[in-house]
């Protein structure tokens, strides 16, 4: 971002004069400032004279300042730019913010620079004071990056919303024809497709979850060393040979607050990504350590609180990212495969995971200098000794409970195609089905015919009365009565399933038969 401001002088240059000792009287004012000052021949656009300073900050001595072109304190692919803007500086004052200024070492800061042009000894200079704004600068990007990135986590996770009751009602519509289809084997086979892409269309809208931090966790107090230990054997078969996959977890290493599933989800997605970034072959290493942030500090290029941390490292020696690329490396649907390469989805749900967790991400690279990815995760507050962490095991299909003595139901379902599936399906399980399209109207039901309820089935997000609301106002009217929440909008759900009690279950969308029988049998049974 580049402001200049122009202006007239109010004090008009003197007109040249001999002056023998201007400069040195000049000096004198302008080594007193602390903000670097060059003074610059106007017509040559040479410096003639720096204060300390301007020394301290941009490492030439005084006597290799004396006689420098002036643009050689900006970047080269700054200089063209830096010089139609001199050849079209008017007389009087001048600002310029947020440019780029270059050290002698070639280091980069970004300077504030006013100018202002006057007559010095008989020659007609510029003088410019600098300020350094790197750090501003930095946190103003670092804010339009937050903003952005939290816009788009909305986004997709309305987009992730929406979709899932829709996609609830394709995969509930689809078993019941599979059902009533009977052996037409040709039928059954085009109902299975269409299920399994619905299918795969679930999975991408957990993954959008999980960047908008909208994911339903199962957390638990786990060692992170276990955490890689097991990813790190999920990776053997997903590595290819060409690439040698190490570990160093230090010992000693405090306990975090994590879904080990999901941690697991964030290695292997960075995993998947140092692969790809390394065609000719290359090192992928996991380390852990403990690390105490006395202050606020910055990890790469994001700022931490102060506080004891586990810090996960992942490291490949691949081809690198140039800047472009690396600020936008978490953006979902950002990717620089061509297609039909990847869904740009797996660096943005790693980042979703681990914000989610409180923790931070960042990543430091360059082009031909592989990837550096670190996130930092609170310690857990516990004394309690961590269990390890093992393999989940497949779990056999469950069984469709049956309803026996006609169970009644309250649906309440605010999406119109949603609740007539979910009445069918939950028909089909064997319950004697009342169906409401919102909170209030299912409390007039109750009222109206007072039902002996055995459960209720309510989505946790509605307009108007939500899911919890509804199952309080139904407890005074049917006391004791369980109830499952559904949704698929799980930000709200993840603020609330801790308040969930005896009788009370969630579940995700979008839900298969399977899935909802499997929880309303354990509610049931729980009762």
């Amino acid at each position: 971002m580049t402001d200049h401001v122009a202006g007239t002088d109010a004090h008009p240059a003197p007109e040249p004069g001999a002056d023998p000792n201007g400069i040195d009287r000049y000096r004198q004012i302008y080594d007193g400032v602390a903000l670097p000052v060059v003074m610059i021949d106007a017509a040559t656009w040479t410096i003639v004279a720096v204060n300390e300073a301007a020394v301290d900050q941009y490492g030439y001595s005084g006597e290799e300042f004396v006689g420098l072109p002036v643009l050689e304190l900006r970047p080269p692919e700054g200089r063209a730019e830096a010089h139609r803007v001199m050849s079209e500086m008017p007389h009087g004052f001048w600002k310029t913010s947020a440019v780029r200024h270059q050290r002698k070492d070639g280091s980069v800061f970004s300077a504030d620079v006013w100018s202002r042009d006057t007559v010095v000894d008989g020659r007609a200079v510029r003088i410019a004071t600098v300020s350094d704004v790197t750090e501003r600068v930095q946190l103003q990007h670092e804010l339009q990056q937050a903003q952005k990135m939290e816009a788009v986590g909305q986004l997709a996770g309305g987009i992730a919303h929406d979709f899932n009751n829709v996609l609830t009602t394709i995969i509930g519509g689809t078993e019941l024809l599979m059902e009533r289809v009977g052996d037409d084997p040709a039928t059954l086979g085009e109902l299975e497709d269409i299920r399994g892409v619905a299918s795969r269309a679930a999975a991408l809208t957990r993954q959008l979850l999980a960047f908008s931090r909208q994911q339903v966790m199962r957390v638990d107090i786990v060692a992170l060393g276990r955490v890689v230990a097991r990813a790190e054997a999920m990776l053997t078969p997903l590595m290819e040979a060409r690439v040698e996959v190490r570990t160093d977890v230090e010992e000693g290493t405090w306990p975090v607050r994590v879904d080990a599933g999901q941690m697991e989800q964030v290695i292997v997605n960075l995993a998947v990504n140092a692969q790809d970034a390394m065609p000719d072959g290359g090192v992928f290493s996991m380390a852990t350590r403990n690390r105490v942030l006395e202050g606020d500090a910055r990890v790469g290029d994001v700022l931490v609180p102060a506080g004891d941390y586990v810090e996960l490292t992942l490291r490949d020696t691949g081809v690198g990212m140039d800047e472009m690329t690396r600020a936008r490396v978490f953006e979902p649907f950002f990717t620089t495969k061509p297609p039909p390469g990847g869904t740009g989805l797996g660096l943005s749900v790693a980042y979703g995971i681990v914000r989610q967790l409180g923790g931070f991400m960042s990543v430091d690279s360059a082009a031909g200098h592989g990837a550096t990815f670190r996130i930092l995760l609170p310690r857990a507050e516990t004394r309690a000794a961590v269990a390890a962490v093992v393999p989940a095991t497949s779990a056999p299909a469950p069984r469709v409970p049956s309803a026996e003595g006609r169970r009644t139901v309250l649906l309440v379902e605010d999406d119109d195609a949603l609740r007539r599936v979910g009445t069918r399906v939950l028909e089909r399980l064997g319950f004697t089905v009342l169906s409401a399209a919102g909170g209030g109207e299912a409390l007039a039901l109750v009222e109206a015919s007072r039902p002996a309820l055995d459960l209720v089935v309510t989505d946790l997000v509605m307009p108007g009365m939500d899911g919890m609301e509804v199952a309080s106002a139904l407890s005074d009217l049917s006391p004791g009565v369980p109830v499952l929440f559904v949704s698929g909008y799980s930000d709200e759900a993840a603020g609330r399933l801790g308040m969930l009690g005896p009788g009370r279950a969630f579940l995700q969308k979008p839900y298969s038969m399977e899935s909802i029988a499997e929880a309303v049998r354990a509610l049931l049974e729980e009762g």
